[in-house]
């Protein structure tokens, strides 16, 4: 007998229609078709044989090619990394968890999963409890209630849950990455570096791991850790130039200025709009006694982009500590006038009339 049911598009495993997640992997099956797996036999007197069905070939391919453009869809869309505000039970990259025990552990979990989603927690938390206790290794299972306990506040069982989730299942990187922020929001970096490393240990190499590594020292200032991460990403990343401007920054600050210099001149080179880019590579040149390339970098960058609030204040900047005063004045009072609403407009624009106040006091003699 037929019966209607939902495919996993991420593991194909089949799921009970009216579940919301894959019970394996945890992929979202919402706006799935509903499909009925129709025999691919004929009866011939009563006796089953194999044979061609039309209507069955024909059921098959429409199921085939809907599914296939959903997921094609799904991909499109899915974003490249987590966003760690949101909560998600996804996967980043969904990989199978082991399969879970049919029986009421699956019920539980995808009740609780529709609760949470309607800001139940409490509920959601005693049924995800049920979940775990019948199923006590499933990590999908241990993942949610992880986070559902954080979210309620739980810190330290929250991080319990999740990092028996990673034990559990150390191939699925969505679980190490939950573990690793949990950690770092909870102020403990060198837990989630752990975190990460184990991870890594797992599977070698992985991005979106060695990102969250390079990203979490950086974040806490141990750039030495952060350079060589950042180097392996931007050989395997070459065109994220957000990422090679991450590694010029911490080459700047490690004082390897200029290697600094050359990543942020391969970003100009590829985006010569880049405002910001552009001011930190003046900085870097102006630290190494290079103040006139540094100056002609905002002129060359105000004649492809005049009125720039962002390149009039680096060059105001830049002209002041370079002693060239009278120039700086304009540069500030340009700034102010084309982001009046900047919030630092109203200083600058006093410090312009500062700097012309000693001017006056200079040539008075004064």
């Amino acid at each position: 007998m037929s019966s209607q049911s939902r495919l996993c598009p991420a593991c194909g495993i089949r799921n009970k229609a009216t579940w919301e997640l894959c019970v394996r992997c945890g992929e979202p099956l919402k706006g799935l078709p509903e499909v009925e797996l129709a025999p691919a036999i004929k009866r011939v007197e009563g006796v089953a044989e194999p044979g061609f069905s039309p209507l069955a070939t024909a059921l098959q391919f429409v199921i085939l090619v809907g599914l296939g453009a959903y997921v094609l869809g799904w991909w499109r869309e899915t974003p490249s990394a987590p966003n760690p505000n949101a909560f998600t039970f996804p996967a980043v990259e969904p990989q199978p968890s082991p399969a879970a025990p049919k029986g009421t552990a699956e019920d539980a979990y995808q009740e609780a999963y529709g609760l949470l989603r309607r800001g139940e927690a409490a509920r959601a938390i005693a049924l995800l409890t049920q979940a775990v206790a019948e199923a006590p290794g499933n990590a999908l299972y241990r993942s949610a209630l992880g986070k559902a306990l954080l979210a309620s506040g739980a810190q330290e069982e929250g991080e319990r849950q999740l990092e028996e989730a990673s034990r559990l299942d150390p191939s699925n990187v969505s679980y190490v990455g939950d573990l690793g922020r949990a950690l770092e929001k909870a102020g403990k970096t060198d837990d989630a570096a752990r975190a990460y490393e184990r991870g890594l240990a797992a599977q070698p190499g992985h991005t979106l791991l060695v990102d969250e590594l390079a990203h979490l020292y950086l974040r806490a200032g141990r750039f030495d850790r952060a350079l060589p991460l950042l180097s392996q990403l931007a050989q395997a990343k070459p065109d994220d130039l957000t990422l090679r401007q991450d590694l010029a920054h911490a080459l700047d600050v490690s004082g390897d200025t200029a290697a600094a210099a050359d990543q942020y001149r391969l970003i100009l080179d590829r985006l010569p709009e880049a405002a910001v880019t552009r001011g930190l590579l003046a900085e870097v040149l102006f630290k190494q006694g290079r103040g006139d390339e540094a100056l002609a970098l905002f002129s060359e960058g105000l004649e492809r982009q005049a009125g720039n609030p962002l390149l009039y204040r680096g060059q105001a900047s830049l002209l002041e500590r370079s002693g060239r005063a009278k120039e700086a004045i304009a540069a500030y009072r340009e700034y102010a006038r084309v982001a009046p609403n900047a919030p630092d407009a109203k200083d600058l624009a006093a410090r312009a009339d500062a700097l012309e106040a000693r001017l006056v006091r200079v040539a008075r003699g004064q």
